[in-house]
């Protein structure tokens, strides 16, 4: 399902330029996804730094599994 909505030129035309030189060429959709969830990402960090006992069980958690950390690009 696909919709339309109005933004500005100058969002729009930096949208496509994040698109065009950091992620690829990817269309104007994907860029936005990733945008969006860089900035999930970004608010999940922050609530865990927030919370020293959260932070404190992640770390706990992630140090407990056996994960191949190579990062593929």
């Amino acid at each position: 399902m696909q919709t339309s909505m109005r933004v500005s030129t100058a969002n729009r035309d930096a949208l496509a330029r994040i698109a065009a030189d950091e992620l690829g060429g990817v269309s104007l959709d994907e860029a936005l996804r990733i945008v969006l969830f860089e900035h999930e990402t970004q608010a999940a960090l922050a609530r865990l730094a927030a919370d020293p006992g959260l932070a404190a069980g992640y770390a706990a958690e992630a140090a407990g599994l056996d994960v191949d950390t190579e990062i593929v690009e």
